[in-house]
């Protein structure tokens, strides 16, 4: 009886154990089941968060695009935009227009690295102008300088360009001619005042812009007349007591200035030409203090004239090793004598109408269309003989003739019609006047005797530089420049011998005739002369 008991209950054992271990196999059934469920939910959860995750980013990315704006530039590194304001100026297609106008205009043909444009230069100036009025802020809070103040002079630096025309200053060459030649005003005296004109145009264009001044600023309509006074080169200064030196940070009577300072030192940066000048220097030795008129003015310190005076000498450089390289110069000139010619055909669309080159300078909507592309519309439309042979030349670097070179002496009263009129009559052939041109050369220090700068002691006393600020070192008589625009080379002759005769007539003592070897690559000799009314 016993041992069917022990029998008994090790079977129940068996039994049981039997069961644990099927309970056992099923629990770890369960976990299996239980796991692939947990991990079939986690990864419908991660694909659920994924998906968010992925439009997190994507609305971030965007968020980032509208963001901020970042530009690379050669002077002073990254230059990050990140005022909603200033975003949506730069995104306008009035300021868009300025990556179609190269800065240095007609002398990028020449020199490949001398290609930024406007609107490089026009972010530049945005920086730098902010850079220096935060300065002033931090340095000196007595000036009770307010972030309005600061965004204000960066919109008038930003802006300066706004006005500029097809190659820089070549356009505004060509305006002269044309005003003075139809006998009417020009359209503004300087292109400050186109950029002004503009900039009421982009308001007017861009309904979110204004709405965007309205938030930003207390007082949006003088905060519009501020910034234009801020642009123009003549001015009536209507702002706040006390808050005058903030018209002298872009512009100013002693020319060391954003607009000057920006681009002599990327020009600088083309030639590859040491420049000793700091910006970041600069900006740290920058103070306003009250000077004997008993305004506040912008104030340099004493012991750097000479750094100033090498800035001006550098500028200056610039003059003769590239604005007014002879080939370049030479390039420059053909593209006017283009734009002059051309001025008889309608290419530039206005509101209804298409319009002149000269008279879209007079229409907002038109002059926005007007870019350096202007070569093409006078390309395709322009029939003018001259014209498209001066185009090809242009791809082909062929160039009109160069005559000679006078040094007019110190008390002559002549002008450059003067000297032209003599060539002509000593050849004989008044067929040559519309062809002719006689350029003057600059060298970047006309009207310096104006010039004046305000200083500071280290006791804060404060003195005005006249005479001995940006003064030249080497004076000397700049040379007027004669050319022709032909490839004949027995015409030239005669308007060499022409021109021989001229200034014997008009008692030159300096002068010099270009030699046969300064014409090796002339344009076709076969090109109509007929003058342009």
């Amino acid at each position: 009886m016993e041992v069917e008991i022990k029998s008994l209950k090790r079977e129940i054992k068996q039994k049981d154990d039997k069961i644990k271990e099927v309970q056992a196999e099923s629990k770890k059934e369960i976990d299996l089941l239980q796991a692939k469920i947990t991990m079939m939910n986690l990864q419908k959860i991660e694909k659920q968060e994924h998906t968010k995750f992925q439009q997190k980013i994507e609305n971030l990315s965007q968020r980032r695009r509208k963001d901020f704006l970042l530009f690379e530039d050669d002077i002073y590194g990254d230059i990050i935009i990140d005022h909603p304001l200033i975003i949506k100026i730069v995104q306008t297609r009035q300021f868009q227009r300025l990556k179609k106008i190269t800065t240095l205009g007609y002398t990028y043909e020449n020199k490949t690295k001398a290609n930024y444009t406007k609107l490089q230069h026009s972010i530049g100036m945005y920086y730098f102008a902010g850079e220096y009025v935060k300065q002033l802020q931090r340095k000196q809070p007595e000036l009770n300088i307010t972030e309005s103040d600061v965004l204000c002079v960066q919109i008038a630096a930003l802006c300066f360009n706004l006005g500029v025309g097809p190659f820089s200053h070549i356009f505004g060459l060509f305006l002269k001619e044309i005003c003075q030649k139809q006998h009417i005003e020009k359209p503004w005296d300087n292109f400050s005042e186109a950029s002004v004109n503009m900039f009421q145009y982009m308001l007017e264009d861009n309904e979110d812009l204004m709405e965007s001044f309205r938030r930003y600023f207390n007082n949006p309509e003088a905060v519009i007349t501020f910034i234009k006074e801020l642009m123009r080169e003549k001015r009536k200064m209507q702002c706040i007591q006390d808050k005058e030196f903030l018209y002298e940070i872009i512009l100013n009577e002693s020319q060391m200035n954003v607009k000057v300072i920006d681009y002599t030192t990327r020009d600088a940066a083309v030639m590859g030409a040491k420049i000793n000048f700091k910006w970041r220097v600069f900006l740290a030795k920058v103070y306003v203090l009250r000077c004997d008129d008993g305004k506040l003015h912008i104030c340099f310190h004493e012991d750097d004239l000479e750094t100033y005076n090498d800035f001006f000498s550098t500028h200056s450089r610039l003059y003769r090793d590239l604005y007014y390289v002879r080939k370049i110069r030479i390039v420059a000139l053909m593209i006017k004598v283009m734009l002059t010619r051309a001025d008889n055909t309608e290419l530039i669309q206005d509101t209804n109408s298409k319009v002149t080159i000269s008279d879209a300078a007079r229409s907002m909507v038109a002059y926005t269309q007007l870019t350096d592309s202007v070569l093409i519309l006078i390309r395709e439309s322009v029939k003018d003989p001259l014209v498209q042979t001066l185009l090809d030349c242009l791809d082909e670097s062929k160039f009109i003739a160069e005559i000679g070179y006078i040094i007019p002496p110190e008390d002559w009263n002549k002008n450059p019609d003067d000297l032209k009129e003599a060539i002509v009559k000593a050849t004989g052939i008044d067929e040559i006047e519309c062809n002719l041109i006689i350029d003057l050369v600059l060298n970047g220090y006309e009207g310096n005797e104006t010039w004046t700068q305000y200083y500071y002691r280290d006791d804060d006393s404060t003195g005005k530089w006249t005479d001995r600020w940006a003064q030249e070192r080497y004076h000397a008589n700049l040379p007027w420049r004669v050319f022709f625009v032909s490839g004949d080379r027995g015409l030239i002759k005669t308007v060499q011998e022409g021109f021989k005769k001229a200034i014997n007539d008009l008692r030159i003592e300096t002068w010099k005739l270009y030699p046969p070897r300064e014409n090796y690559d002339l344009m076709p000799e076969k090109v109509s002369m007929e003058c342009v009314k």
